[in-house]
């Protein structure tokens, strides 16, 4: 199984992700965030193998987050 979570400021749009996760063989979602330092915290000695994460976001953007991530 693969461990994903997804971050999106718009409540439709996770909603949607997070539905096709969910339908997806293979894939077992962990947790859906609007805030992506929700998201840092939750992931915080987790397993998470894959995110799918919104780009343009108030404040702290799906690249930022992705950098912050990488640096560890």
């Amino acid at each position: 199984m693969i461990n994903t979570i997804a971050i999106d400021d718009e409540p439709l749009a996770l909603q949607l992700v997070t539905g096709y996760i969910e339908k997806t063989p293979g894939l077992n979602m962990l947790g859906g965030f609007d805030n992506p330092l929700d998201a840092m915290d939750f992931i915080a000695g987790k397993d998470v193998d894959l995110s799918f994460i919104d780009i343009q976001m108030p404040d702290f953007s799906g690249l930022e987050f992705t950098r912050s991530m990488a640096k560890g």
